[in-house]
């Protein structure tokens, strides 16, 4: 009777430790951020919470499905934030895109159901420069002129609260495994930055300007033997890149019209 006491105590603790792990996990991951100049808004898990700039609760949404993705920017044009959001869906996948109108609350304003498309990825990008942010899905399928499974930056316009495909092109120059939109040059535009593989198995960052009909290739940097964690920090974007000799975190910056990763913090 003892034996199956301690055995009890186990699993329970077990089992205590375990969703105690996942709370701190989903805490962690749940960070206030803010929109429209005076207002912040916090995803974590179900729940969508916005405050005011005295971090007083304004409004609550809880969503059906956890959020995946999520970004915020001016997608129609009214100089006014709206949170984009990638629910989660079987697997690895993402499943609904929903589009929140934010004011001191939050309205839906569009949904739809992406999950055919295999999304595993929402990025924003003013590629154009007309002010408007366009709503990049990044997909996992085949397109009629490139019949194999890989991942592709479909990317949507917003109006009169639809998503309309601007480009669902075939692919980049090569394969790649992550992106995000970032105005690179400073002409006021933002790029493509894609981490792409090369034929014999080294990464290298590229990047890609649009030319109103499709994206055309800019920059280039020099191959390393892996590049990851691609992201944007204190309006800069940073990378980890692998060499022969060392594993660092690097900033992207153009330097003499070449696109170079300059190490930050060597580990």
């Amino acid at each position: 009777m003892k034996c199956f006491r301690r055995v009890f105590i186990w699993i329970i603790s077990i089992f205590i430790i375990f969703f105690l792990l996942i709370y701190i996990m989903n805490q962690k991951d749940a960070i206030m951020e803010s929109y429209n100049k005076n207002c912040c808004i916090k995803i974590n898990n179900k729940k969508i919470t916005i405050f005011n700039d005295r971090k007083e609760k304004l409004d609550l949404y809880i969503l059906k499905m956890r959020a995946k993705e999520y970004s915020i920017g001016d997608i129609d044009g009214d100089k006014s934030d709206e949170l984009i959001l990638l629910t989660k869906g079987r697997n690895r996948w993402g499943k609904e895109i929903i589009v929140f109108k934010l004011t001191d609350e939050i309205k839906e304003i569009y949904r739809e159901d992406f999950s055919s498309l295999k999304p595993w990825k929402l990025a924003l990008g003013d590629i154009d420069g007309d002010g408007k942010s366009e709503v990049s899905i990044g997909v996992y399928k085949k397109t009629p002129f490139h019949q194999v499974m890989a991942k592709r930056p479909f990317i949507y316009s917003f109006e009169n609260n639809r998503l309309l495909p601007k480009w669902r092109g075939s692919r980049l120059s090569k394969p790649f495994t992550d992106y995000i939109f970032y105005d690179i040059d400073g002409d006021g535009i933002d790029e493509i930055l894609s981490i792409e593989i090369l034929s014999n198995k080294e990464k290298v960052l590229n990047t890609y300007k649009w030319e109103g009909f499709g994206f055309q290739g800019f920059l280039e940097s020099k191959s390393f033997t892996d590049i990851r964690d691609l992201k944007v920090m204190d309006d800069s974007v940073y990378v980890e890149v692998k060499d022969k000799r060392n594993v660092y975190r690097g900033e992207v910056k153009i330097k003499d019209n070449k696109l170079i990763i300059e190490g930050v913090n060597i580990k």
